[in-house]
Formats: C-alpha cells, sequence, structure tokens
C-alpha cells in the first residue's frame, strides 16, 4: 500500500512539474538568442582563442533568470570539446544581453590541426549549444571558417649602410580575409646569407586588421661578417640573404640578393 501511495505521489509530482512547464511555455515568451559576432582572444604558438558572442534577448514584461549556457566545439565537423558557462544571471524586462564564450585551442589540438591549417589555409568551425532559462532550452548555432591570413614580401629597404653595419627594413604585406582582426604574437625571423646566420630578432603583440595591412620588420647586419674589407666588398659586391619567418599563423621564406655597390660608392 505504501509504494502504492509513493508511486501516486512521484507521478503527482512529476506531473504538476509537468503542467508548470507547459504554463511557463505559455505564460512566457522564450527568450531570443542570435549570433552577434566573433572576435580571436589570443594567438601564440600553443594557444588559440576564439571568443563567439551571442545576444540573449527578453521580450516579456518581467525580468528572467538565465542559468547558464551549455556549448559544444567542432572544426571541420570533429567535436573538439564542450562546456557549460556559470549562471548568465537576470535579464531584466524586454531587454537584451550579450554573452560571450571562451573556447581555446590548446597545443594539443593545434598540434593536430597544424598540417591543415597551413596546407588548406582555412579551418571551418561550428559552435553550438543552448541557453537554459526556466526550465526552458533555447538553441543556437553559428558555422563560419576561420581564414589563415596570406603573406607576401612588399618591399626590402636599406635605411643606413656602412661597412660597420647595414639597416634594413622589410615590409611584409598581410591580408586577412576574416571579418575580424587577429592579434599576432611570436612573430620570429631570422637572415642568412650562404648558409652564415646574420641576425635574428621577434616582434611581439602586433594585430592585424581586416583586409589587408604591413608588418615591418627592422634587422640590422654587418657586412664585416661577410668582407674582409671595402675593397673585397667593392670587388664582389653582391650579398645573397634568406630570410625565414615564423609565427602562429604563417610562415614565409624569402630570398633577395643586394648589391652594395651603391652604398659605398
Amino acid at each position: 500500500m505504501l509504494k502504492k501511495l509513493t508511486f501516486v505521489a512521484a507521478v503527482s509530482v512529476l506531473t504538476a512539474c509537468t503542467t508548470l512547464q507547459d504554463s511557463i511555455k505559455d505564460y512566457v515568451q522564450q527568450p531570443v538568442v542570435n549570433y552577434k559576432s566573433i572576435s580571436v582572444g589570443e594567438v601564440s604558438m600553443d594557444r588559440i582563442e576564439l571568443n563567439p558572442t551571442f545576444n540573449i534577448a527578453n521580450n516579456n514584461a518581467f525580468s528572467l533568470p538565465i542559468n547558464n549556457v551549455s556549448y559544444e566545439l567542432s572544426l571541420n565537423d570533429s567535436k573538439m570539446f564542450e562546456g557549460e558557462t556559470d549562471s548568465v544571471g537576470t535579464l531584466a524586462a524586454n531587454s537584451d544581453k550579450d554573452v560571450a564564450l571562451s573556447l581555446a585551442l590548446t597545443q594539443e589540438t593545434l598540434t593536430s590541426l597544424q598540417q591543415l591549417l597551413f596546407k588548406e589555409n582555412k579551418l571551418d568551425y561550428q559552435v553550438k549549444g543552448s541557453v537554459s532559462a526556466l526550465g526552458l532550452s533555447i538553441p543556437f548555432e553559428k558555422s563560419a571558417t576561420l581564414y589563415v591570413p596570406t603573406v607576401s614580401v612588399a618591399d626590402l629597404e636599406v635605411v643606413n649602410a656602412s661597412f660597420s653595419q647595414l639597416d634594413i627594413i622589410l615590409s611584409l604585406e598581410v591580408d586577412n580575409q576574416n571579418e575580424f582582426s587577429l592579434p599576432l604574437d611570436d612573430v620570429n625571423y631570422a637572415v642568412s646569407s650562404k648558409g652564415n646566420q646574420l641576425f635574428t630578432g621577434a616582434l611581439n603583440n602586433q594585430k592585424i586588421s581586416e583586409g589587408t595591412s604591413s608588418i615591418q620588420l627592422p634587422l640590422s647586419i654587418k657586412p664585416s661578417d661577410m668582407f674582409s674589407n671595402v675593397f673585397s666588398l667593392l670587388t664582389n659586391p653582391e650579398l645573397p640573404l634568406h630570410f625565414e619567418i615564423t609565427s602562429p599563423l604563417f610562415t614565409k621564406s624569402y630570398d633577395q640578393t643586394i648589391n652594395l655597390t651603391s652604398f659605398f660608392n
């Protein structure tokens, strides 16, 4: 008899909950979730952080508690990870709120994707999940492509010349096809001639704007490391240079020979 009463009570509670949820659905306008934008928060050799932002709108005449946001990230149709945010908070009546997610691709994930990134120069991603509010689950989804910037050498300029030192500016043209800027750290570059390393340098805290932008790489080399004296330089003034540029988003090799005669006449 007790078991029957317990079962009846449980069914009554479940029925009441179901009825309550149905009543809520009839009374409450479901919040509207729309994709707003995406940005890249960090780019380094061992981490790329994607920050998609979704807008949650409450069209009711009363405030709504937004419990949390669950999400998952897929790359090239393969699920990478999933997660859940803390409570978003209360959404005021007839108002909206932006919710930004932080989705980090760490070194383990990037290692498996590195060859694909540099081969295809793009990465398809999908962010999907749901917003939980008053027992309601509101789905959202966004699919897009992350493009790897293309890089070309625009100019090489000798800005100062003497037998003891050549100061050079190597200008790179960067084409960013994404609809957002890209932060870029750890741009490393090196210059060599006939296998002899002449200079190494690095740039930090760079930002690649949407569309076409430029990056200036300053460097200095010592002709005296390659020529015993000015006479030997003028006798054979051709200086072949090899440039290697690496970053988390691109790599670039470049060769150019400089004729030093004009700088020492």
